[in-house]
């Protein structure tokens, strides 16, 4: 009876801190995850964008998400402007930004305890461009 009890304490005191581990493991690996969820998203957003804007030169900034991708509770916004402002010149050169965020509370808004992704870019307007689309 003496080992039995000697035996549940050594694996107790080895095996709590052996779940803590595992515990924060597994909360560490969803973070990481859902980090690489916003970034995969904001990448194929801004890629995009860039398709889009280069083509038709619509400067619209637009919000959504992405439930058609299965993931409805990542929230978008696009901001694009050429004012010089933003980073633009204005007919030639558009500046690009695209925030990415998981909407924990659902209300399509993007509050400070939220975690995101932002990414930027330029791309200057090029009748190369226009004509590529427009095709031969």
């Amino acid at each position: 009876m003496l080992e039995l009890i000697a035996a549940t304490i050594v694996i107790s005191i080895a095996l709590v801190p052996a779940l803590k581990l595992t515990r924060t493991r597994i909360a560490n690996t969803e973070a990481l995850e859902r980090a690489e969820t916003r970034l995969a998203l904001c990448t194929g957003k801004l890629e995009q964008e860039l398709a889009y804007t280069t083509a038709k030169w619509e400067l619209n900034s637009h919000r959504g998400n992405f439930s058609s991708l299965g993931q409805p509770d990542v929230c978008f916004q696009v901001s694009k402007s050429d004012a010089l402002a933003a980073g633009g010149r204005p007919g030639s050169l558009v500046a690009i930004d695209v925030l990415v965020w998981h909407d924990d509370d659902g209300n399509d808004s993007l509050d400070s305890d939220e975690q995101r992704v932002h990414l930027a870019t330029k791309i200057a307007k090029l009748e190369s461009y226009a004509r590529e689309f427009d095709g031969p």
